[in-house]
């Protein structure tokens, strides 16, 4: 789910617990002051349908309504309300407000984890997700590793350029590890110009080839800015692996190290936890600017 498609259902949610709330002092005041109590109760709010994350909340919504039409329903012909009728009722009500919050929640993680800049994760929702990566690969022993990616003299760019500039660049290099990364690789914004990546089911061996190859098409395309220039950028990257004995902020701390090594080691490079230095690919024939 998009950030901007969360907010939005977070406003919608917020409205509907307003509204759900007034319906609810309707329904009781029918009840409690009978003159007589009215047969069709009054309409509860509806919740368009706009993301499967609402579903459940629609489908619990849809309930409770039923259960407010049949209790009233019931209380104006025997002019009394039916104690089973109302706590049925008032079950269809928390079941409703249960998935609501669920709902809320999903909404609020998606906006407190996305990284308002870039559009990627942020660090909020990474060390989770890491964890329960690194939960799978103790089960499994399928490898998995990670990768600390830092653009190289990126101060430089903010210097040279400006901040509007050097933010521009982040989101192209944001959109560019996307694009070239498997599908099932995850792409974090670590802070400031450094991404971390991890890569399922892959070694520290094959990681640092694939992303030899990202390094190398990145320093062959420039990003296009909005003003047509063309710059250079390249990155360093540090790689570890997942393992048994070792948590995943030491697997973070051993990318790290490996990062630090490969910009001493002049950057543009890869560097591993079990290598000086990863040789360089050949360079691709063709790419397509980074920019786009």
């Amino acid at each position: 789910m998009q950030v901007e498609k969360a907010r939005e259902i977070q406003r919608m949610l917020d409205r509907a617990a307003i509204e759900h709330l007034s319906w609810l002092t309707r329904i009781h005041c029918a009840l409690m002051f009978p003159d007589p109590v009215p047969a069709a109760p009054p309409q509860p709010p509806t919740i368009p349908a706009c993301e499967p994350v609402l579903g459940p909340a629609q489908a619990a919504h849809r309930a409770m309504a039923a259960q407010a039409t049949a209790m009233m329903e019931a209380a104006a012909a025997d002019r009394r309300v039916d104690a089973g009728r109302y706590r049925a009722f008032m079950a269809a009500v928390d079941a409703y407000s249960r998935e609501a919050r669920k709902a809320e929640t999903l909404c609020r993680r998606v906006v407190m984890e996305t990284d308002p800049l870039t559009g990627i994760h942020n660090r909020q929702g990474m060390m989770r997700e890491l964890r329960r990566e690194w939960t799978r690969t103790m089960r499994t022993g399928r490898p998995c590793a990670l990768a600390l990616a830092d653009l190289d003299h990126f101060k430089r760019v903010n210097d040279t350029h400006g901040h509007t500039v050097g933010d521009f660049v982040l989101c192209a290099a944001a959109r560019f590890f996307q694009r070239r990364l498997r599908p099932y690789d995850l792409v974090y914004r670590y802070g400031g110009e450094e991404f971390l990546f991890c890569l399922p089911d892959t070694t520290v061996a094959t990681a640092a080839q694939v992303l030899d190859r990202l390094r190398g098409l990145m320093a062959r395309v420039p990003v296009v800015l909005p003003d047509g220039a063309r710059l250079a950028v390249t990155v360093s990257i540090g790689v570890a692996e997942m393992a048994a004995g070792r948590s995943v902020q030491e697997t973070i701390d051993a990318a790290d190290a490996a990062l630090y090594a490969a910009k001493t080691a002049g950057r543009d490079r890869v560097v591993t936890t079990q290598s000086r230095a990863v040789p360089r690919t050949a360079e691709p024939g063709s790419a397509t600017a980074l920019g786009g």
